[in-house]
């Protein structure tokens, strides 16, 4: 039997990317094994955005989500991409 939080954190990982993918973003997918602060990602590809996810639990406290925020707020704005192929 796997550890419980990793697999209800998981199950919601995969809902996200779900939501993703029926809202009209051609690439939604699971950074898993990463240890990064992004669990999901998506590109809608219409819209010309990129989203970065932070999953966490339903119950997690509203300063702990401020916190996030202000450590990784800088990711909201206007960036510019290069995409390559190695």
């Amino acid at each position: 039997m796997g550890n419980k939080n990793y697999e209800k954190g998981r199950r919601k990982e995969y809902k996200i990317v779900k939501a993703f993918k029926q809202s009209g973003c051609e690439i939604a997918q699971r950074t898993a094994g990463s240890h990064s602060p992004i669990d999901v990602f998506a590109i809608n590809e219409k819209e010309k955005t990129i989203y970065f996810v932070q999953a966490k639990p339903d119950d997690y406290s509203d300063s702990a989500t401020r916190k996030i925020y202000k450590e990784l707020g800088y990711l909201n704005g206007v960036w510019r991409v290069k995409f390559f192929v190695e």
